[in-house]
């Protein structure tokens, strides 16, 4: 049975979901799951965690039956393939710009013909070896990230290779290579966030962006976005112990 954040991609449906950036203990993931979430991205770019961290997590978020994606660090087999091996439902391609990039994260990800990937690791325990690699190419989701100009004008091309499951603008990235750095509300930033969104849709292809508050959640799904990827753990925390103190900082 294909995973339902997959199904929910195809069809350009709202899915929802947020980050794990710095919280190790897998007992965040059944937490998140108690909402009406679709998936989480474990954050492996901008981090500490080590494989072990990665394996609990992913392990968890199987067994609640979250979906996992993983955010590498760079285009490398020895990530791509541990994090897939884990038991992550997917990866998040940040920096990528070229129809040759996305053909290696192809070449990294699928299993033999489509690729190169090794059979191993969390998805192939049990016996039903003939089922699970029928569909592992096709539940293997691969989510690229919109990060600069260059990778706006080859958008199309890669769509066109039909191996993205999701398209997301990284706001700050993208804004920086713009050398607007943090005008989120720039016209020459959001227009190249409307290009991303009306290349998706001649595409037929789900797109998003990390969006920090709900005014930019309503903003960008009212133009189309149906990924809507916001907040993370320590994110939350930090709003909560502030909001705490405010309480005690106005009593008497």
């Amino acid at each position: 049975m294909l995973n339902g954040t997959y199904e929910k991609l195809k069809q350009r449906s709202k899915v929802f979901g947020t980050t794990i950036s710095h919280f190790s203990w897998t007992g965040v993931v059944p937490l998140l799951k108690k909402r009406n979430i679709d998936f989480v991205i474990i954050e492996l770019e901008h981090n500490f965690f080590d494989w072990r961290d990665m394996e609990g997590l992913l392990r968890t978020s199987n067994t609640v039956a979250l979906t996992a994606f993983v955010r590498i660090t760079e285009l490398a087999y020895n990530q791509v393939s541990k994090v897939l091996d884990l038991g992550a439902n997917g990866i998040i391609i940040p920096r990528i710009e070229t129809v040759a990039e996305l053909e290696r994260a192809v070449d990294m990800m699928r299993l033999p013909p489509r690729g190169r990937k090794g059979v191993g690791g969390y998805d192939f325990s049990g016996d039903d070896l003939l089922n699970k690699l029928a569909n592992y190419n096709m539940e293997k989701m691969i989510i690229i990230q919109m990060e600069n100009p260059t990778a706006i004008a080859n958008l199309g091309a890669m769509l066109d290779m039909k191996e993205v499951a999701g398209v997301i603008v990284g706001p700050y990235d993208l804004s920086v290579s713009m050398e607007i750095p943090g005008q989120l509300q720039h016209p020459r930033f959001i227009q190249a966030v409307n290009d991303v969104i009306e290349i998706c849709g001649k595409y037929q292809v789900s797109c998003g962006m990390y969006m920090g508050s709900s005014a930019d959640m309503k903003y960008w799904r009212e133009r189309g976005m149906n990924i809507i990827w916001s907040g993370s753990d320590i994110d939350f925390y930090v709003k909560g112990y502030h909001a705490l103190c405010d309480t005690v900082e106005q009593m008497d």
